[in-house]
């Protein structure tokens, strides 16, 4: 990030002013969750970010992720095969590489400069597939600060549907007044909020469990009374939440995905620490879904309660302070690398075969235009 795109963000987030609400993104460029690994045994097509897009793994083990309608007629690649390092459409037989671009059509001399499809930067880890939304990564894969990926194992994916903006999702994290009221943690100080790295804005509080749930109950008892806690979001998000409590430990991320209609799909993965010794990895299934039980029931908990959230900044007070500078500092994100240049596209145009390109994913405006 340049030292102008740090003081912009810098200066942006310390106003006290909360942004209009047409100044969010609506597909923040960010890491997202495609699928597991395991799932690519042949190309798959999924819906994602209001768009069409196919993975594939290619012969030598490369994964893959590009726009799923052909540039020719439109036909779902994901009906297509895997032919070597390419991925051939099922209507025509068109091949693409695994950088988008046509490499073959039957019969033809030569391959239009049209003949190509947008390609995703991604990431393959600890049995997952992720892809950052943009010609290239902003920054990398996040994992948690201090912590070294291999040294982990993950967990199965859980998920559930958080009923407002991925904005206003993300803004819990800095929402002082609900962690007593939503998740009956009392705060024992302050919090510390900082920008540890570009594209990362962090939340660090000790607080007290007070809850008189099951789940809450059983974690007293087992974990401890009193936890520290680390909020990073990266990007708008992608956030990596840690917990250290008196006789446990608590990591895991959490992927959103905006979705239509002013929903978030949150993706959850706990992760355990990788035992060196043989014997003990045996018990790593079991720690990983008991880390699982509990973050997924702390989380779904807080979706239940929380129905019909929504952004107003004329209704935002004082008390709001810590979430106004985090609304502050996420319009404010750069959305492309310096210089890149990205096609703009009509509404449902990305759906169309002419148009597998990158879109804009901030509207354009003045106080956007200079960052």
């Amino acid at each position: 990030m340049s030292n102008r795109i740090k003081q912009d963000v810098m200066q942006a987030s310390s106003s006290a002013v909360p942004p209009p609400v047409n100044c969010f993104p609506a597909h923040p460029a960010s890491w997202y969750l495609f699928c597991r690994a395991s799932d690519l045994v042949r190309p798959l097509s999924k819906r994602i970010l209001g768009r069409s897009l196919v993975a594939f793994r290619a012969q030598s083990g490369k994964v893959t992720v590009l726009a799923a309608h052909c540039s020719h007629m439109g036909a779902d690649l994901g009906c297509g095969n895997v032919i070597g390092e390419s991925i051939q459409c099922p209507f025509h037989n068109w091949k693409y590489g695994t950088d988008g671009v046509c490499r073959h059509i039957p019969g033809a001399t030569s391959i239009p400069a049209f003949a190509r499809q947008t390609s995703y930067p991604v990431a393959e880890r600890h049995g997952y597939v992720f892809f950052f939304n943009g010609p290239e990564p902003l920054f990398p894969l996040p994992f948690f600060f201090g912590s070294a990926p291999e040294d982990f194992s993950a967990g199965r994916i859980f998920s559930y549907v958080s009923d407002c903006t991925w904005f206003v999702n993300a803004a819990h994290g800095f929402d002082t007044q609900h962690f007593d009221a939503v998740h009956d943690r009392k705060l024992t100080a302050p919090p510390q909020i900082d920008c540890p790295a570009p594209f990362a804005r962090r939340n660090r509080y000790r607080a007290e469990i007070v809850g008189q749930t099951s789940l809450d109950k059983l974690l007293k008892t087992f974990a401890g009374r009193t936890v520290k806690i680390s909020i990073t979001n990266w990007g708008g998000t992608f956030v990596a939440i840690t917990g250290d409590f008196e006789r446990a430990q608590s990591r895991f991320l959490i992927i959103t995905q905006p979705l239509g209609g002013g929903k978030t799909l949150c993706e959850g993965i706990a992760f355990a620490p990788r035992s060196k010794n043989r014997l003990a990895r045996g018990f790593e299934p079991l720690a990983l879904e008991v880390r699982r039980f509990f973050t997924q029931g702390y989380l779904a908990d807080e979706a239940r309660r929380l129905l019909g959230t929504r952004y107003d900044p004329a209704t935002m007070i004082a008390q709001d302070g810590d979430m106004i500078d985090f609304f502050k500092w996420v319009v404010a994100l750069p959305q492309s690398a310096p210089g890149s240049v990205w096609a703009s596209s009509a509404p449902g145009e990305a759906d169309r075969p002419t148009a597998n390109r990158f879109v804009p994913a901030v509207p354009v405006n003045s106080t956007l235009a200079s960052i």
